[in-house]
């Protein structure tokens, strides 16, 4: 029996380099001189041992683009060209050493060697490496794998989305090559995050990578170190790169490549032989390079070189290899003796060491694997997959961010040399996701647009040329590759947006980037995973919800209504059971099925009081019963509960029937106030805090409110999540597509529009002081303001104070028509509130299409880009708001440009299919936590 384990993982990646404009680039011979160097002879080695009936198993990582690649035929057929000019000069070798037997051996050897890669090419494999790849799979001596779409460097991804598309085209791609479900990814770079784990856990993969540090830094710490995996929250399994066999292997002094009697790389005829001579095996006949023809071993670090001898550099392969396997087999003992349970020794290595820089890298993994297989020093090869299926238990820990390279934390990849990179990745990232959004089942020639903007993004974030640029190799190439896709990016997003799409240049596009044929930019989208998961529990079966709201149309007192009523559709069109149990509502049944929602409403004859606090209790008492007689139908997954009038209710639910509770805190009675004054106020600011303190998971609306609730309420950071309101462009007689033209304006003057509660936090009075300022400026200039409130007679009062009698129109409550209306009627919509935990109606003024201005506070400041789609005022000043007003309503291009950009984001970032998403998400979060994957009531 052995002591343990060893997982050796090699990981070939290139990136995609295809010119069918310029045969015979330089780039191109990286993926020829693998082919001939490194994949060949691995693949001989691997078939050798199968014959030899060694048991033997390796874990092989091929990247997307290495696989496209070597599918290509266009590059096939140039690599047996590139083959030929090798041969060519090979045998040329030969007569020119005629009276050098030593040399002339060495060149008969490359000859030899290179006829058998070619016969072995075209031959056995069918011009196609995936094919002894899949045979070799089959057999179960070869575990193989990929990782990421282009190689990208997950880490430095701005958003959710770009991830996963990586993730996803991965997966898809091995499952059509290999057909067979993928079980281990490999993370470019070993580049890790917390969520990316998440992410492949959705796409069915078990396991990943990491480097040392990314499992000796997790929390709690590793209880056996890197020499077993720990399992993400998300169930997902990450593997530790061991350093000792890492180091043996790699280090530049110390590691068996560096030995005296291997192969010098750096002496190649390529450098040392007339051009002329050469011309013909160079790109364009007259760029230097490597030809792999190298008649010189090591010797020592001097610049004077012996001859290579290939007997004796094949002696010390099986001397390293018998080195290594019993290092590690004394690895292995010595962990087995203090763990509770046979450790695994990960070493993970670049697949192109072995045979390109380390000449007799296959040899001596040969070696290795039967020495392994003999069993001697108590060590035995196994994958990844194997290892999981004889310890399915694993330490549950939260990673820590890390990555391999020098420095061990994005290093590499981000540095004053490449880090310009990154502001164009993530603009052209943010509007991919954006297009995916705005351009939903797009057909023709659009669709084909999107789908190469995709590609050419996909490729702009290949992790190789952030480390090209950092190693000072080939610099102007990675520059040259990363221009050239970002600004085919941007040519085919402005040409969508603009609607002057050019076949031609689409097709040229098409020819030259064709990695990913099967692409389908909708997994861009924000509502991708709705697709794919939508709000159906682990099994499959839908989420049951009760959801606890005070408000529900037609029962409209403020926002609160509109945001169930619209979040509780949006969940019922993702599969999810919603039951809504709210007030009482004058002509309205007490149950009710609205667009996929159950309404429940509590009878009206069990709310009786006049006091309000007794009459909140009434309504909390009425909602519990309600709510036991609706488990009897069936259990639910959790409680979602709207602002402290039904958290008591929601607090009881959640421990008479044990079930996780969604916390939604739409404002506070702090804030609301500026401050706690009297009785009323502290009693309602008690119940908020035990309503916070009650829920499993907290939902806010804003990062602003998110930092209100945390400090007032000192609950951690980790039991929040931020979800904005949305906004239903139908709820305003808008249709859902992108950029509609408005109506004629209305033809007598400009109308500036605000609407909301009249209280002084809404800020009404400013916005009277800055309209003062506009009138000696502006003819036929009105001030509509909508709504009721208690601070109405004072408003009356100022206006009539700074003489805009007939200039201010207060039209009261303004139900929904009448609201769309008047928005449609606005040249600007202003709201200068004070406080303002999110401020929904100025969602609902960008959904019409018309310019918006808030006050630079709370929830408003991060609704508005300022200068992007609206304008944003420091709250209270007068002077500020007047000026930016001037400039809407003066100038109308500007204003156009305002409302075509809050246009899209009401399509995308407040779109309610994207929040309800969110929002199961965090449903998730909270059954997790509460230990609640299954139903948990009844």
């Amino acid at each position: 029996m052995p002591a343990g384990y060893l997982a050796l993982v090699l990981h070939a990646h290139l990136p995609y380099i295809r010119h069918p404009e310029e045969p015979g680039i330089m780039e191109e011979r990286w993926l020829f001189e693998a082919i001939t160097e490194c994949y060949v002879p691995l693949l001989w080695s691997f078939e050798k041992l199968v014959k030899e009936g060694v048991d033997f198993s390796l874990t092989f990582s091929l990247s997307p683009p290495l696989i496209s690649m070597l599918n290509d035929h266009l590059l096939q057929a140039r690599y047996l060209r590139y083959l030929e000019g090798l041969i060519r000069l090979a045998e040329a070798e030969i007569d020119r050493n005629r009276d050098c037997p030593a040399v002339r051996d060495l060149a008969s050897m490359y000859y030899y060697r290179l006829n058998d890669v070619r016969r072995s090419f075209e031959d056995d494999y069918g011009g196609n490496l995936l094919l002894p790849l899949q045979s070799l799979q089959a057999l179960g001596v070869l575990e193989v794998i990929t990782t990421c779409a282009t190689h990208g460097y997950l880490p430095l991804m701005l958003t959710r989305e770009a991830r996963r598309a990586q993730v996803q085209l991965a997966v898809e791609q091995y499952g059509r090559l290999f057909g067979r479900p993928l079980t281990g990814l490999w993370l470019p770079e070993c580049g890790y995050v917390p969520g990316v784990d998440g992410i492949l856990k959705e796409f069915g993969v078990r396991y990943f990578f990491v480097e040392t540090h990314g499992i000796l830094n997790a929390s709690p710490p590793p209880r056996r170190g890197v020499y077993a995996p720990l399992a993400c929250r998300s169930g997902v399994a990450a593997f530790g790169r061991d350093p000792e066999s890492s180091r043996q292997v790699w280090d530049r002094e110390t590691g068996y490549p560096g030995d005296p009697y291997y192969r010098e790389f750096y002496r190649d005829i390529g450098y040392d032989l007339d051009l002329d001579y050469l011309a013909h095996c160079l790109p364009g006949g007259r760029i230097r390079c490597d030809t792999g023809l190298k008649y010189y071993r090591i010797t020592g670090p001097g610049p004077d070189k012996e001859l290579y001898l290939p007997d004796l550099a094949g002696a010390r392969t099986v001397r390293d290899a018998e080195n290594f396997a019993s290092n590690r087999g004394l690895q292995v003992k010595q962990l087995a003796a203090r763990l509770d349970r046979k450790p695994i020794v990960v070493a993970p290595y670049d697949a192109e060491l072995f045979g390109h820089w380390w000449y007799e890298g296959p040899q001596w993994l040969e070696n290795l694997c039967r020495i392994c297989a003999s069993g001697r020093d108590g060590i035995k090869m196994t994958t990844p997959t194997s290892y999981l299926g004889e310890y399915e238990d694993n330490q549950v820990a939260d990673l820590a961010a890390s990555s391999w390279g020098e420095g061990g934390y994005n290093q590499v990849w981000l540095n004053p040399s490449n880090d310009w990179i990154y502001r164009h990745l993530h603009r052209a990232e943010t509007a991919m996701v954006d297009l995916a959004d705005l351009y939903p089942g797009a057909t023709g020639i659009v669709r084909r647009a999107l789908n190469q903007a995709a590609r050419e993004l996909l490729l702009a974030q290949s992790s190789d040329w952030a480390f090209i640029i950092k190693t000072d190799t080939a610099v102007q190439y990675a520059v040259q590759r990363i221009s050239e896709h970002i600004g085919r990016f941007n040519t085919l997003a402005d040409s969508i947006n603009e609607g002057r799409l050019d076949e031609g240049e689409l097709t040229g596009f098409e020819k030259e980037d064709n990695i990913f044929p099967e692409m389908d930019y909708s997994i861009y989208s924000r509502h991708y995973r709705m697709k794919r998961r939508s709000g159906a529990g682990e099994e499959g079966r839908a989420l049951k919800i009760l959801m606890l709201s005070w408000e529900f149309p037609p029962r409209t007192v403020g926002g609160l209504a509109r945001h169930v009523h619209d979040l509780s559709r949006a969940l019922a069109r993702l599969g999810a059971s919603v039951h809504v149990i709210t007030c009482p509502a004058q002509g309205t049944p007490r149950y009710q099925f609205v667009e996929g929602v159950h309404v429940h409403r509590v009878e009206q004859s069990r709310l009786t009081s006049r006091e309000f606090m007794e009459w909140v209790q009434q309504l909390n008492n009425a909602m519990v019963e309600l709510a036991g007689e609706l488990v009897l139908s069936g259990p639910f997954d959790l409680v979602h509960a709207h602002d402290w009038l039904v958290g008591d209710a929601a607090v009881v639910l959640r421990n008479q029937y044990r079930l996780p509770l969604v916390a939604t805190i739409h404002a506070t009675e702090y804030g609301r106030n500026r401050g706690i004054h009297n009785e009323l106020q502290r009693r309602i600011h008690e119940l908020d805090a035990r309503f916070a303190a009650g829920a499993t998971k907290v939902i806010c609306c804003s990062d602003f409110m998110a930092a209100e609730v945390k400090e007032l309420f000192k609950i951690p950071g980790e039991k929040i999540r931020v979800l904005p309101n949305g906004v239903d462009p139908a709820n305003l007689g808008i249709p859902r597509k992108l950029v509609p033209g408005r109506g004629e304006q209305k033809p007598e003057g400009k109308v500036v529009f605000f609407i909301g509660r009249l209280v002084p936090e809404k800020g009404v009075q400013v916005l009277l002081e800055a309209f003062s300022r506009l009138i000696p400026e502006i003819q036929d200039l009105k001030l509509m303001v909508g709504g009721i409130g208690p601070y109405e007679g004072a408003l009356r009062t100022k206006a009539g104070e700074l003489g805009l009698a007939g200039r201010v129109v207060f039209l009261g409550y303004l139900d929904e028509k009448r609201r769309n209306e008047y928005f449609k009627m606005a040249d600007v919509a202003v709201f200068p509130s004070l406080y303002e935990p999110f401020g929904i109606v100025a969602l609902e003024a960008m959904a019409t299409q018309i310019p918006v201005l808030v006050s630079d506070t709370g929830g408003l400041s991060e609704v508005i880009a300022h200068g992007i789609d609206g304008y944003k005022v420091p709250p209270g000043r007068p002077d500020i708001l007047s000026y930016y007003i001037r400039e809407v309503l003066v100038n109308p291009g500007l204003a156009r440009d305002l409302t075509r950009q809050a246009w899209k984001k009401v399509l995308t970032v407040y779109d309610w299919q994207n929040i309800a998403t969110g929002t199961i998400e965090v449903y998730r979060e909270a059954m997790a936590v509460a230990g609640t994957g299954e139903k948990t009531a009844g």
